[in-house]
């Protein structure tokens, strides 16, 4: 067992749900356990998925979805859990497939556009910058971070967060891709769910935007670096997250 297969929480009716702790940063320290989760939507649970949340002590849900994607599948309600709802998408020109029904999203939505979408999607983002206002209390972690199925929206999230503790590069992207594994039985249900409407070309597109690919998160890092000269000035920049905000956000994240 690989340390990412241990970080799944299995519930019964919510995809790829995962404690983001156990990574360990530049310095050789780790990210706390039971801290920072990353979900697709809660909005299914059952009730053993409830009891089982219930355990994991978490104070914050932090939804990236649109207002309209939040309504028709909203989450449950823990009275112990204080609910934060921003749109991640930003002004992208696209619905996400979640609010339209998505049918034809796959269909005029290129690779190549969401590869744009990852790239512009860390700036300017009152999303995120409510995010990393969030986790520098530590008075509102744990903190579980979702989208509609926790791969895009969730996977920029993801890596903001782990980029702010100085986890490598290369530890997020493998957690971004991890996405890949976990959401497998959705992706190829919802295929088979569109397959009579699609030909192979519009399948194979389907294909590729319901998975994480190593480009789409690259051009998000490559446009820090390209706008800013590095990550760490992208970080001082777009969330205030200075030399000292950023240690001690470390301070109570690492161990």
């Amino acid at each position: 067992m690989n340390q990412f297969d241990m970080k799944i929480i299995p519930f019964e009716a919510v995809y790829n749900f995962r404690d983001m702790g156990g990574y360990k940063t530049r310095d050789g320290r780790a990210v706390r356990d039971g801290l920072i989760f990353r979900s697709a939507a809660l909005g299914k649970m059952t009730t053993a998925d409830k009891k089982l949340f219930e355990t994991l002590g978490v104070k914050t849900i932090f939804d990236y979805r649109d207002n309209h994607e939040a309504q028709i599948n909203p989450n449950p309600i823990f009275p112990h859990a204080k609910y934060i709802q921003i749109p991640a998408k930003g002004n992208h020109a696209f619905e996400m497939p979640t609010n339209t029904g998505g049918k034809d999203f796959y269909k005029v939505v290129s690779p190549e556009m969401f590869q744009e979408f990852y790239a512009q999607m860390p700036f300017d983002n009152i999303s995120f910058k409510e995010l990393m206002a969030t986790i520098q209390n530590p008075g509102n972690l744990g903190l579980v971070h979702h989208c509609a199925v926790g791969k895009d929206r969730t996977g920029i999230g993801g890596a903001l967060i782990l980029l702010a503790l100085d986890v490598p590069e290369e530890t997020i992207m493998d957690d971004y891709l991890n996405t890949n594994v976990y959401l497998r039985p959705l992706v190829d249900r919802m295929a088979q769910a569109i397959q009579p409407d699609y030909n192979d070309r519009e399948i194979q597109q389907f294909y590729a935007l319901m998975s994480a690919r190593e480009e789409y998160l690259q051009a998000a890092f490559d446009a820090m670096e390209n706008r800013y000269g590095s990550k760490t000035t992208f970080l001082e920049r777009e969330f205030g997250l200075t030399k000292e905000r950023r240690e001690q956000l470390q301070a109570h994240c690492l161990t």
